[in-house]
Parts: C-alpha cells; structure tokens; sequence
C-alpha cells in the first residue's frame, strides 16, 4: 500500500513537472515570437520614417 502511495506521489510530481516545462517552453516561445514581431514593427517603422523626408 505505502509503496504504491509513493509511486502514485512520484508520478503526480513527475507529470506536474512535465506539464511546468511544457507551459515554461511555450511562454519562451511566445516571448520570442512577440520579440521578433516588435523588432520587425521597429523596422517598419524606421524605413517609414526614413522614407519621408
């Protein structure tokens, strides 16, 4: 009985790890994507300003 409770504990732990590192990595690359898209924006808008006088 103790030793399944400890895998059942075990397993909670694990899956809740998994999970931790699975929204850390999709947050990293969502951080990333607005990053990119902020720097391609920043461009634009430098050419634009560039462009008018």
């Amino acid at each position: 009985m103790l030793d399944a409770l400890v895998w059942l504990v075990f397993a909670a732990l694990f899956v809740g790890a998994a999970l931790l590192v699975k929204v850390a990595a999709a947050l990293l690359g969502v951080l990333v994507v607005l990053s990119l898209l902020l720097g391609l924006v920043l461009r634009a808008l430098r050419k634009r300003r560039t462009r008018r006088p």
